[in-house]
């Protein structure tokens, strides 16, 4: 087990993951060229699964967040999050708006369907992100479906 500057303590196996999610973000932090739309799936996926296990659920925004593919079919929900408006979005599109790597295109409000956009009135703001270095309870060795 490690730590790091906030809890929880983590494995070790675990830095990899927080050094790929540095490399991921932070390239798009960079704006030559590389979006949100480059980031590969299994990063995606993994990145929302870790945000959802770490959700700031006393400080949330939003109640509700709805995955979609991109044939519009559901994915992935989660409830009961807190308060505020449910969003809608496609992985890579709710990841970027959720790390604050885009205004929210992608985004919408459930069931109103109106989009993200700066300055809209009555938009949340993203809930706070990374309140924890790493999920609690992560086992002691990377699950096999683990990407």
């Amino acid at each position: 087990m490690v730590e790091g500057m906030r809890p929880p303590a983590h494995p070790a196996w675990y830095l990899l993951i927080r050094r790929l999610r540095e490399i991921g973000f932070h390239h798009v932090d960079l704006a030559a060229g590389y979006g949100p739309a480059d980031w590969p799936e299994p990063f995606v996926l993994r990145e929302l699964r870790d945000y959802h296990a770490s959700w700031p659920h006393a400080r949330s925004t939003v109640s509700e967040v709805i995955l979609k593919n991109a044939s519009g079919e559901i994915i992935d929900t989660w409830p009961d999050l807190g308060t505020g408006p449910a969003i809608e979005g496609a992985p890579a599109d709710m990841l970027a708006w959720l790390t604050g790597r885009s205004n929210g295109e992608g985004v919408t409000l459930v069931p109103v369907g109106q989009p993200l956009t700066p300055g809209g009135t009555g938009l949340p703001e993203p809930p706070p992100w990374l309140t924890m270095p790493a999920p609690a309870d992560l086992p002691a060795t990377p699950p096999e479906d683990f990407s």
